[in-house]
């Protein structure tokens, strides 16, 4: 039977490379926040690379997974828009695929409050950078007749947030603290064989949600059209940091 939610979560969805955290210049002494962490793809990266950790989890059943994986790492109950961590506590706060998701005004003026002067606001998300290798075009013509209109399913449904999003940034960031946006960008290839691949796609909110009377048999149809024993996913992470530019 495919994996629940949160388990194909974690076992389809892609990772980061070490480059995309070091990016931004944060030094491996900081005390940094993972925020929206899930269950810690990203956690475990910042571990690797900092000397302080800890994470902020809203759902119950994400933070379980959460803490299993990262241990060590203090896990926390809160969201974005009311981070439970005192003024000037960290100096950093990094969101992986997770900032589309807040109320950006009121996330942005928390991440504010949490820094430490001169601390870096570090948002990171991989966004589909091609076609998958081999060819899954019969999954698509599967799938085409499910997503939401408008949706290619290699694009995490990103599509429709990116749209507005440099706008939005621009009138948010300038009624902050924060200074201009800096942005870089790395190839993250995942290799996935067909189980993963398919909890990719049950990962999936739309797919999740379906009653597991639908859901079931359309993952075992997506196996079923699967013929290479690992496939190529050209993802592409995209990282944008800033930092705070005077007095909060």
């Amino acid at each position: 039977m495919p994996l629940h939610w949160y388990d194909a979560y974690e076992r389809g969805r892609p990772g980061y490379r070490v480059e995309a955290i070091t990016a931004p210049g944060v030094p491996s002494s900081a005390s940094v926040l993972d925020l929206g962490a899930g269950s810690g793809k990203l956690t475990r990266l910042l571990v690797s690379a900092f000397a302080d950790v800890f994470a902020v989890e809203p759902d119950t059943e994400m933070r379980r997974r959460l803490v299993a994986s990262s241990p060590g790492v203090s896990v926390l109950e809160g969201r974005a828009e009311q981070i439970p961590a005192a003024d000037a506590s960290v100096d950093a706060v990094f969101a992986a695929q997770s900032f589309h998701t807040f109320d950006q005004r009121q996330a942005v003026a928390e991440i504010e409050r949490v820094l430490r002067p001169r601390g870096a606001m570090v948002l990171l998300w991989n966004v589909s950078a091609g076609a998958a290798q081999p060819s899954i075009a019969t999954v698509h013509e599967l799938l085409d007749q499910h997503w939401p209109p408008g949706w290619d399913p290699i694009d995490l449904g990103l599509a429709y947030a990116w749209k507005d999003w440099p706008r939005e940034w621009s009138e948010i960031l300038d009624e902050s603290a924060f200074g201009a946006l800096a942005e870089a960008r790395f190839p993250n290839p995942q290799i996935v064989d067909q189980e993963a691949l398919v909890a990719f796609f049950g990962s999936m909110g739309w797919i999740a949600e379906l009653p597991s009377e639908r859901r079931v048999p359309l993952l075992e149809e997506v196996k079923s059209r699967l013929a290479a024993p690992t496939y190529v996913l050209p993802w592409e992470t995209r990282v944008y940091w800033t930092r705070l530019d005077r007095s909060t």
